[in-house]
Order: C-alpha cells, then sequence, then structure tokens
C-alpha cells in the first residue's frame, strides 16, 4: 500500500513538472468552447494578444478539439488577424484531423481528440500593442457539428 501511495505521488510530481516545463515556452494560449458543440457559420471566436516583444520570433499553432463523430477529415478555418493601428490580414487555413483511413491524428482516448496544427512559423509581430484574432468555420455548413474547441498556442520559436 505504501509502495502504490508513492509510486502515485512521484507521477503526478512528474506529471506536474513535465507540464509545467512544457508551458514555458508558450507566450500566450487560449482556448474556447464551442457552444452546444455546434458552431453556426459566421459565428467568430474572437482572442486579443497583447504584444510588447517586437524583437523575438515565434511560431503560432491552431488547437483543435474534435469529437469522433465529426464527419470530415479536415477543418477550413478563417483567420483574420487585426493589427495595432489598424490594417489586417486574412487566411484560410486547412487543419487536418484524420488520415485518409480515417484515422485520428489527436491525441486523446475515447471520444474526443485534440490536435495542434501549425499555422505559421517563425514570425515577428511588427509591432507593439493589441492584437484581435478572429477565427471562423469555413466548411460551407450553417451549423457544424463535432468540434468542441478552438484556441490558439504562440510559442518562442
Amino acid at each position: 500500500m505504501k509502495h502504490t501511495i508513492k509510486l502515485l505521488y512521484f507521477n503526478t510530481i512528474f506529471g506536474i513538472l513535465i507540464l509545467t516545463a512544457c508551458a514555458r515556452d508558450a507566450f500566450y494560449e487560449e482556448n474556447q468552447n464551442i457552444p452546444s458543440g455546434s458552431w453556426k457559420q459566421h459565428d467568430t471566436l474572437y482572442y486579443n494578444i497583447q504584444v510588447t516583444d517586437t524583437m523575438h520570433y515565434f511560431d503560432f499553432y491552431l488547437n483543435v478539439r474534435n469529437r469522433t463523430d465529426y464527419r470530415y477529415r479536415n477543418l477550413y478555418l478563417f483567420v483574420t488577424t487585426r493589427f495595432p493601428g489598424g490594417g489586417k490580414s486574412l487566411d484560410t487555413v486547412q487543419c487536418l484531423l484524420a488520415a485518409p483511413d480515417g484515422k485520428w491524428y489527436g491525441k486523446g482516448m475515447g471520444s474526443i481528440k485534440d490536435c495542434r496544427i501549425l499555422f505559421k512559423q517563425g514570425v515577428r509581430f511588427p509591432h507593439g500593442g493589441t492584437y484581435l484574432i478572429g477565427i471562423e468555420q469555413a466548411m460551407r455548413e450553417k451549423e457544424l457539428r463535432g468540434i468542441s474547441d478552438v484556441g490558439i498556442r504562440i510559442m518562442n520559436h
């Protein structure tokens, strides 16, 4: 019994250390839940990113959590970035969630899979200030079912 408790304690501490070590490289991360698991066309998820570092390079990832009853292998997204002081960019991003044979790429057990998709690599913020990133589903469905969360992770390059 004591051995089991010590092993559980060790595994818990080890897991916390691993998670905090991985999180140190994250400059920004936020995930948003899709209400009722149905993402309506033109419903935009917004992320406000406060930037003061314009010298370092960053990698941008999209976090996608889907259920295994999601009907497609991929997910198309419109990603709009509004820059401090004006200006914007619009990207269309394809997120591959499953292989051609139907096997899900994401991690997770059961009916939920988490994917982290590299969106942009080695990017510098051109200006300090608040960046507003908006994400919409671009799947041509009025209500897209099977996507439960979408987020952004920005890591030091």
